[in-house]
């Protein structure tokens, strides 16, 4: 009787540590990518590195994560290669521009991907974008703008773009005296010509400016002058948001559509349709545990920025609810943002 009780259990010990030995993780020794549709340097690229050096700690098999630009167009070029040609195999993560979202629902041409079929795993912020001009525009604040005597020169990537987006609605929505001049490849660049007084200034991530131009706010070589949030930042209480400048009711909804609710799905990632399951499920836990991990939040702490986490499943209601739109809107939308 013991001795087949010690078989038994012999058989059970051996079947357990197989299991363990040879069904190795799916990830284990493999490489996953986060593919990120702008230059490197701006907030898409610095968050997309932060996640990257920690994500992988909490994914079975501990895989190597690398982050790969595919700047163009606004990240349009990235999203359509995500959604046309990425095999739906687990091994590559899209940072999407939540600004290419609403773009797509409108109908323009050349958006080859419908963001209802992309699998969401989740957030880890928002874009929560400011509008800053450079000192030498003599725009100080957000007065020097409105009264303004000429159009001041503002930079964005593409129509389309959630950066372009806050462009169109300061002219077309809010009437402030503006000259877009768009096809940067990022927000760095945005910047880069704001110093050098190419351009007066334009938006950004508030992540992105706190860490590219940190000093410059400091010295008042920089000022933001507008925030595009629901919510004003905690940093910047005392600077005006968008929708205090609406006047009428169809301005505060059009804000309401593009500015606000753009921004609750304005940074997710995902994964394409036809991704197996399990590996879906094991992604979404691994961002999620990586917003709790406590090396990724001192570092995120570190560099100032603003930890917003989001689910799979708020994302993936917020981006279905972008599509509830009636034609009139839609018809609105499309000549203020694609004019």
């Amino acid at each position: 009787m013991k001795r087949s009780l010690f078989v038994g259990l012999l058989i059970l010990f051996v079947m357990f540590a197989s299991v363990d030995v040879f069904a190795a993780p799916f990830y284990q020794g493999k490489t996953v990518r986060v593919m990120v549709g702008t230059s490197p340097g701006g907030g898409f690229d610095l968050w997309a590195r932060v996640v990257g050096r920690h994500i992988g700690k909490h994914i079975p098999g501990n895989p190597t994560v690398l982050v790969e630009n595919i700047p163009g167009a606004g990240h349009l070029i990235m999203t359509n290669q995500f959604a046309k040609a990425t095999k739906p195999d687990g091994l590559s993560i899209a940072y999407v521009n939540g600004g290419l979202i609403l773009s797509q629902v409108l109908g323009q041409p050349g958006y080859e991907f419908d963001p209802q079929t992309f699998i969401y795993l989740g957030a880890v912020n928002k874009e929560n974008d400011i509008i800053a001009f450079g000192k030498k525009s003599g725009i100080t604040a957000l007065d020097k703008w409105v009264n303004s005597p000429t159009p001041v020169k503002i930079g964005g990537l593409v129509p389309g773009n959630s950066i372009d987006n806050m462009c169109r609605i300061a002219k077309e929505v809010l009437g402030l005296p503006t000259q877009i001049i768009t096809g940067y490849k990022g927000t760095v660049d945005i910047l880069v010509a704001t110093d050098s007084g190419e351009l007066a200034g334009g938006p950004a991530s508030w992540d992105t400016m706190k860490a590219n131009r940190k000093r410059a706010l400091e010295t008042g070589d920089m000022n933001i002058v507008l925030q595009c949030v629901a919510t004003p930042l905690k940093d910047l209480a005392k600077v005006p948001r968008m929708i205090d400048l609406a006047k009428t009711d169809e301005q505060k909804r059009l804000i309401d559509i593009v500015v606000h609710l753009g921004n609750d799905y304005s940074r997710p990632f995902a994964v394409p349709p036809g991704t197996p399951k399990e590996r879906v499920d094991i992604l979404r836990k691994a961002l999620q545990d990586t917003a709790k991990d406590e090396a990724f939040v001192g570092e995120i702490n570190k560099m100032n920025f603003t930890l917003d986490p989001a689910t799979a499943e708020t994302l993936t209601a917020a981006v279905a609810n972008s599509a509830k739109m009636d034609q009139a809107t839609k018809a609105k939308l499309k000549e203020i943002l694609f004019k």
